[in-house]
């Protein structure tokens, strides 16, 4: 894991089942789980702009300490 945070946009979002992914601003698209969301306000959309961290699990990266900093209108 790193503490490096990182800045990216939902690219989707599956609400039924609390995943989806996000195009980072440097690297490969990265996983990310609604359990994960810092603050479990509200549900990420597409569009959303979201700062995070990005950790390592077997099935590859994935982001946690999310927080959604811009909301796509």
């Amino acid at each position: 894991m790193t503490n490096e945070i990182e800045f990216g946009i939902v690219t989707t979002y599956d609400t039924f089942k609390g995943f989806g992914f996000i195009r980072r601003s440097k690297g490969k698209d990265v996983f990310f789980h609604y359990q994960d969301l810092a603050e479990k306000i509200k549900e990420p959309s597409p569009g959303d702009k979201l700062k995070f961290k990005v950790g390592k699990k077997p099935k590859g990266p994935y982001a946690y300490e999310i927080s959604i900093i811009e909301v796509e209108e």
